[in-house]
């Protein structure tokens, strides 16, 4: 079976935000992860070939045991993530310092408003301490703005900020977990436009997958399953992904039984050819299906990654991760 190189783990379901465009903060019942498990399953799952864990939600931070996943993801050699919404990281910055190599901060605009409005929460005064936390504890967040046709005209202001705290706005748009892109192209067009910017990333295959329509089952580009383990808060394997989730593994303290299932190497088989992945373009899940394929969107998508990495890295002169 195939290697995946990436590992999502979504350690809550919980979430002190109610953004519009996310439904993770409705989920019932609420859950988190047990400590327990998560160790394990970040042992079992780097001997699977894992690389990089995300560590998500609901908001992590709400998981009092996170800096001490972190600090073991970083023993066994991962490379860590962690996006918040800042409304607990000034007072748990310090547990973080040195353990996170891809931090990102929300943040939906240069107007206080207009981000608690799209946040359901007041989290805009949070975001700007916690730049300035981050910084001071050697912590370099990427700001994510995740671009809607709410909030398109708040790019220019956002990216101001970023370039003032020499840190990299990430352009990310919205996704649909069903059906098509909801953007118009023009709001698409907008945001190509700021990303040939310094210090703005916008990984371009995800606008060539939009304009294509999204996934196509009978030719399927997805490589959901392929490139990346899936765990829930209540210890199962989400297959084929969080969002589609039609199959949940019970892992029981055996991530690797469970990567060898029959219900994995069905869904395996079945990748991007579910009912449900016609014209589905989530980014969490086709940013690492592109590494895996040989043609347009690989270049576009490694085209983008290396201006992140000479902008961040050779310009702005922050630590490379180790």
């Amino acid at each position: 079976m195939k290697k995946p190189f990436l590992l999502h783990y979504y350690l809550t379901n919980r979430c002190n935000a109610r953004c519009g465009f996310c439904d993770i903060w409705r989920e019932r019942p609420k859950a988190d992860a047990a400590a327990g498990d998560v160790i394990g399953n970040l042992a079992q799952a780097r001997r699977a070939g894992c690389k990089f864990v995300d560590f998500t939600g609901g908001e992590p931070l709400l998981h009092q045991s996170l800096p001490e996943f972190l600090s073991s993801a970083k023993k066994l050699g991962y490379l860590t993530s962690v996006t918040t919404n800042c409304l607990l990281f000034e007072e748990r910055a310090e547990e973080l310092a040195g353990l996170v190599d891809l931090l990102h901060f929300s943040i939906d605009a240069d107007d206080p408003a207009l981000h608690n409005k799209i946040r359901g929460c007041d989290s805009y005064g949070h975001v700007l301490r916690s730049i300035d936390a981050a910084i001071k504890n050697r912590l370099y967040p990427d700001l994510l703005f995740t671009y809607t046709a709410e909030n398109a005209g708040a790019v220019e202001g956002v990216a101001r900020l970023a370039r003032e705290k020499r840190l990299i706005l990430i352009l990310d748009p919205v996704f649909a977990p069903w059906g098509p892109d909801k953007l118009s192209p023009e709001v698409h067009r907008q945001a190509l436009e700021h990303s040939k910017k310094r210090g703005v990333y916008l990984n371009r295959a995800h606008l060539l997958l939009r304009d294509r329509g999204g996934n196509r089952v009978r030719t399927p580009i997805c490589r959901a399953v392929s490139s990346t383990v899936v765990i829930t808060p209540d210890n199962k394997l989400a297959l084929p992904c969080y969002h589609h989730r039609s199959t949940n593994i019970s892992i029981a303290n055996n991530l690797l039984t469970a990567l060898k299932s029959p219900e994995r190497a069905e869904s395996l088989a079945k990748e991007g050819r579910y009912s449900f992945c016609e014209g589905c373009h989530i980014n969490c899940y086709f940013d690492p299906t592109y590494q895996l394929t040989r043609n347009r969107y690989l270049y576009e998508s490694m085209a983008g990654k290396l201006k992140y990495a000479v902008t961040k890295y050779l310009l702005y002169r922050r630590p490379w991760p180790i």
